[in-house]
């Protein structure tokens, strides 16, 4: 999978994202739950979504996500990175999550 562009941001596999501040969210019955402080906007996010948000601490790229992702659920690891790299790019336009630049 190559990096999504069109946007300011450039995604790929190897890219790390941590979620930031202002983003009060709580796990209910596997699902997550998000709410934008600053925006007052609440999002209801998908088992699999849910388990790619709890990831999001700056460690782990978008690629060993999405292969934990494919242990943890029924899908090829293609789609799952393909999934990742666009709910990624959703996030960050939404502000909920910045990239981590390799040091």
């Amino acid at each position: 999978m190559d990096k999504i562009t069109g946007s300011p941001h450039e995604l790929g596999p190897r890219t790390r994202l941590r979620r930031v501040e202002g983003i009060a969210w709580r796990m209910i019955e596997g699902e997550a739950v998000l709410v934008n402080v600053r925006s007052d906007e609440v999002m209801h996010l998908n088992p699999a979504a849910s388990f790619l948000w709890s990831s999001l601490d700056g460690q782990l790229s978008l690629e060993d996500i999405a292969s934990s992702i494919t242990a943890e659920y029924d899908v090829e690891l293609d789609t799952a990175l393909s999934d990742a790299l666009d709910f990624a790019g959703s996030l960050i336009e939404q502000g909920a999550v910045e990239i981590v630049e390799l040091e």
